[in-house]
């Protein structure tokens, strides 16, 4: 029975949860939806932070950069290039791809800190670059579109509506492909590096080429979700992609559960509603530091506490409900299981 619990209770939930969110843009008003939206976006940020720190261990400090780099880039393709929004989205996700992959060459060598490093210095100095070439980037004005980002093809839906629902099956598709890539070798073989890269090496796993790919794919989705929020606000600025945006970003990993999938859409949550709160309930510039201030105690009362974040607690409930639930899969080789692990990676 329990077998039966543990296989079917999460479907089931997850079910419940996919359903309520298909709903929600006809029970909530437009204003409630955009909110809702941004969440779903900066997930998709969040989720490129989890496969690259949480899955294949490399540490990014510069993903709001890149996150930036695809709102700017979706908005420049249709601003100047006159593509259309799904073009404009492509466009966004293979630039960004590319960066990832400038970024990555050198940085999988360098990993660990000097990896963060490097990456710190593209988040500080992106919008610098974007107040540099304003003649491209519009400045401190930024680059706006005159209608809706993504209009609703049918007078059923409002722009709000079909945004939301959009962003919802993109968000689902990617959190399927994802967890389906990570349960199978690809997760493994990122398991073992993570576990022991030289013994990793030992079994055949070419360590540095699938980091060098989760750091591509991980920038690819930065872009996609950095491509949908600029839509989302139908405006791009660079004070939406300072330093701290970076860190933001990395703080929704941390608290969300950094292997955690749904997590990454708490994760976002906290940071998309909690500067919105504290901006109701004190009304005037210090709700901005004060927000900062709560993330910085979260972050810490999530490392100190609940290392493994919303998502870890969740498991963890679970696994109280229903006794006997499987962990997650083990990741240390050791002599008598290295054959067996060499023929699973493989």
């Amino acid at each position: 029975m329990s077998g039966v619990l543990r296989v079917w209770l999460p479907r089931a939930v997850a079910a419940v949860a996919i359903v309520i969110g298909a709903i929600v843009p006809f029970l909530v008003s437009d204003y409630d939806l955009f909110a809702v939206s941004r969440v779903f976006a900066v997930a998709l940020g969040v989720i490129s932070l989890n496969l690259l720190m949480g899955f294949s261990g490399q540490i990014s400090l510069g993903q709001g950069a890149v996150f930036g780099i695809g709102g700017y880039a979706a908005m420049m393709l249709i601003r100047y290039a006159e593509w259309n929004v799904w073009l404009a989205v492509l466009g966004a996700v293979a630039i960004c791809a590319v960066v990832g992959a400038i970024i990555g060459l050198p940085g999988v060598r360098l990993g660990g800190f000097n990896l963060g490093l490097l990456t710190i210095v593209i988040a500080a100095v992106f919008p610098i670059v974007l107040y540099r070439f304003s003649d491209f980037t519009g400045g401190q004005a930024g680059i706006t579109l005159s209608g809706a980002g993504m209009a609703s093809p049918t007078m059923a839906l409002t722009d709000a509506q079909w945004m939301y629902l959009v962003l919802f099956a993109v968000l689902l598709l990617i959190i399927l492909v994802l967890r389906n890539m990570v349960s199978r070798r690809v997760g493994r073989a990122l398991a073992a590096i993570r576990a022991n890269p030289i013994l990793a090496a030992s079994m055949g796993v070419e360590a540095d080429r699938l980091k060098f790919s989760v750091f591509v794919i991980s920038s690819a989705l930065a872009g996609l979700g950095g491509a949908f929020y600029a839509f989302v606000l139908g405006l791009v600025v660079p004070e939406s992609y300072p330093l701290i945006f970076s860190i933001t970003l990395l703080v929704a990993s941390v608290v969300g559960g950094n292997r955690s999938w749904w997590g990454a859409i708490a994760g976002a949550a906290v940071i998309v509603y909690l500067p919105s709160w504290f901006s109701a309930a004190v009304p005037s510039d210090t709700s901005a530091y004060l927000a900062q201030l709560v993330f910085a105690i979260v972050l810490g009362v999530c490392i100190i506490l609940a290392p493994a974040g919303i998502g870890g607690l969740v498991a963890r409930a679970f696994a109280a409900i229903v006794p006997g639930r499987a962990g997650p899969p083990a990741t240390a080789s050791t002599p008598s299981t290295t054959h067996s692990n060499r023929q699973d990676i493989q």
